[in-house]
């Protein structure tokens, strides 16, 4: 699309790599960078929902996703006392929206995004960018091991403990203090999560595949699903005393031990315990909770993305599917510019400015939205009150699960496609994705990812955030 036009990305991670997918779709130059291996066997899980697994679709990377998967269709809560205080058949007024709503191994994610990459030696591995200048005519990145990248510019998709933004803050800090130490200390942290992935053995299954269990106690939650046949993915969340970055705990195995053991008789659903996930975990890390919206995005030349410039807790399971819209968000403005400066023509200075001012116009309402949903999902669970212990077993239950659908078909809705590329026809998707997910189902049963915790939260405290 533009010859003279290239970008760096920082980080090659969900973010990085669908970035660098949908750069290669608009004809857009790229270099990434990764400070580690590419789809290594770290982190536990991502859900995506149906907005996201479109997204991915246009991207051509559904298929492969949807041959391992198996689409979430019942969610149970239950109380500290084992007691299921609600059940729900959503899903089955959700199929408009065409594409079901899963849960994966992020490493297998991370995989099927690094095969789809058109030109692999666009992808550098064991090189973190340790540095960044800016020159009249683009931004040189530094790496580890001391190459240097002159580009156009730097997209800092490097994660909450975002090097770019790290230097990003540096950079600002001689001209307005206050702003680089608003953008340092951007995120605080009042829970910390246990996450694993266990095995799910067949013959004696925690729970069913497709299924979801929920645990409300008072300073504590857990939730498990099982969205690939043999695992169960689950998250553990524990209230604990406030922190801001940089000063948010670092854990190690040894800490992720101890909670298991803590709160090993906890029953996130009937049959089983913390302790019997713990045992039979195939991978699993205790991290704190960050939660936060950096104050400004971008600073010259150089641009944050993902983790690195919002983070919410992840009870709700859209901290991805807000990452992944923000890559849309992106693109589409990047794609826009360059078709107004042509193709012999590199977009400099105010145009620049007016690309990451158009990013901020689009994306922010929407992650400021995701990120007050969340935090209140996380304390609903967590039975922060009185009242949201009321509303979690008098007020959820009692709503339709027809408007629950409703409620989250309308959230989806205001999610960003990729404009310059087709979306696929409704008949064709639907045949595929529908067919699939009621495989196996009994009769009447459904699901969509927390939307029952979703709307006795907006019920309950009286929300709007699903009118912007």
């Amino acid at each position: 699309m533009a010859g003279n036009f290239k970008v760096l990305i920082a980080g090659g991670s969900l973010v990085g790599l669908t970035l660098a997918i949908s750069l290669e779709h608009a004809g857009i130059d790229y270099e990434l960078f990764e400070k580690g291996d590419f789809a290594p066997q770290m982190g536990a899980s991502i859900g995506f929902y149906p907005q996201s697994n479109q997204l991915m679709d246009q991207l051509g990377v559904w298929a492969e996703i949807e041959k391992g998967v198996i689409p979430l269709r019942a969610r149970y809560h239950f109380d500290e006392n084992g007691y299921c205080m609600e059940a729900s058949i959503a899903l089955q007024y959700l199929q408009h929206l065409k594409y079901p709503t899963i849960f994966m191994e992020r490493s297998e994610m991370l995989r099927i995004l690094h095969d789809h990459i058109a030109d692999p030696r666009k992808l550098h591995s064991q090189s973190p960018v340790v540095a960044y200048e800016e020159t009249p005519g683009g931004i040189t990145v530094t790496t580890a091991d001391g190459q240097k990248f002159q580009e156009s510019i730097l997209i800092g998709a490097d994660g909450i403990h975002s090097r770019v933004r790290q230097l990003m803050a540096y950079k600002i800090r001689p001209t307005d203090v206050a702003l680089a130490e608003g953008i340092e200390q951007s995120f605080a942290s009042e829970y910390k999560c246990l996450f694993a992935v266990s095995r799910n053995d067949p013959a004696a299954p925690f729970l069913p595949d497709g299924i979801v269990h929920n645990a409300y106690h008072q300073n504590h939650s857990a939730i498990t699903a099982t969205g690939v046949p043999g695992l169960v993915f689950w998250f553990f969340f524990v209230k604990v005393p406030s922190t801001r970055t940089p000063n948010c705990p670092r854990f190690t195995e040894a800490d992720a031990d101890a909670v298991a053991h803590e709160y090993g008789h906890v029953a996130p659903g009937p049959g089983y315990t913390i302790r019997d996930l713990w045992t039979a975990r195939v991978k699993g890390s205790l991290v704190s909770l960050e939660e936060g919206i950096v104050s400004q995005w971008s600073h010259g030349r150089v641009l944050l993305l993902g983790d690195a410039a919002h983070k919410v807790t992840p009870n709700a399971g859209f901290g991805g599917n807000l990452a992944l819209e923000g890559v849309a968000h992106l693109t589409n403005a990047l794609v826009a510019l360059l078709q107004d400066c042509g193709p012999s023509t590199a977009p400099e200075g105010e145009q620049l400015g007016t690309l990451f001012a158009e990013f901020d116009r689009s994306h922010r309402p929407r992650a400021t939205a995701v990120l007050g949903l969340s935090a209140k999902i996380t304390r609903y669970e967590a039975q922060a009150t009185g009242f949201l212990r009321f509303a979690a077993r008098y007020l959820s239950p009692m709503i339709p699960d027809r408007w629950k659908a409703a409620l989250f078909a309308r959230f989806a809705s205001g999610a960003p496609r990729l404009e310059f590329l087709p979306v696929k026809t409704a008949a064709a998707v639907a045949t595929a994705c529908v067919g699939r997910s009621v495989r196996g189902q009994d009769k009447g049963t459904g699901r969509v990812w927390l939307a029952a915790g979703l709307v006795g939260v907006v019920a309950a405290v009286g929300l709007a955030t699903f009118r912007r």
